[in-house]
């Protein structure tokens, strides 16, 4: 958010430097943490797993992150690697606003030709585009869809993996209204909430690098407030699990 400011108001050298340091935190983050955590599912689910064999790349204020297939195991993949990006970009300045979804979709690489095409792309954008703040919110066709595979499979009324694991919430999101005015609808969102992240550094994320938004009527402020209110209430439910877990501890520990 705000890049067209950030690439009037900063050197093309500036911004390159930026986007290379946003991607280098990003890359290596997935390098240790997301390749961690796809050993440990392959070593759980055996022949079951399959590589999601995740990619990224940046065109302009567009940053596209997609995946071979469209499995739990690449559902727990992509949605990591959104979370990891939103976080670290928030850190270092540069805001971002998402969706994840699952539709058709293709790369199409030929010589020195590259083509991004399908469904998945207009899709996405248009649920990104909708959102007033930095967050990211996952299609709800995608957690039906696991949800009924819980039904179908294993016969039973059960939440979809990335919920099971909190990665997500079922949250108010907000949203530009038909007035342009801040509404809420039911969705699922993607948690990118963690200590190291302050209140301090969400506000400072939206002026950073000298794109400062000082126009009358602004929506600047509401996807500040939105952002906050959204971390808070992440770092809520991180408390209430932390004091469940403590709470199970004491009680195992005296028997």
């Amino acid at each position: 958010m705000g890049f067209s400011a950030l690439v009037r108001k900063n050197t093309h050298e500036t911004l390159a430097q930026l986007y290379r340091d946003l991607f280098a935190t990003q890359v290596d983050h997935i390098d240790v943490n997301l390749k961690a955590l796809a050993q440990a599912r392959a070593a759980r689910l055996g022949e079951q797993y399959t590589d999601s064999s995740l990619r990224m790349v940046n065109i302009s204020d567009s940053i596209l992150i997609w995946t071979a297939h469209g499995q739990p195991s690449a559902l727990f993949e992509i949605t990591y690697a959104v979370s990891t990006l939103l976080g670290v970009s928030l850190i270092q300045g540069l805001p971002l606003r998402g969706s994840i979804t699952r539709q058709p979709f293709s790369v199409l690489e030929d010589k020195t030709a590259l083509s991004v095409v399908g469904m998945g792309l207009v899709h996405a954008y248009g649920l990104e585009k909708k959102q007033r703040w930095s967050g990211c919110i996952i299609d709800p066709e995608i957690i039906n869809y696991f949800r009924s595979i819980e039904k179908v499979f294993f016969q039973r009324d059960a939440a979809s993996p990335i919920e099971r694991q909190e990665m997500v919430y079922e949250y108010d999101v907000p949203i530009v209204g038909r007035d342009g005015r801040s509404v809420t609808e039911k969705g699922y969102a993607v948690d990118w909430s963690n200590l190291n992240i302050t209140d301090a550094m969400i506000r400072e994320s939206f002026d950073a690098h000298r794109k400062k938004d000082d126009r009358a009527g602004s929506s600047t402020p509401d996807k500040i407030q939105n952002t906050l209110d959204f971390h808070h209430f992440c770092l809520e439910k991180a408390a209430e699990k932390k004091a469940a877990y403590e709470a199970l501890s004491r009680a195992l520990k005296k028997e």
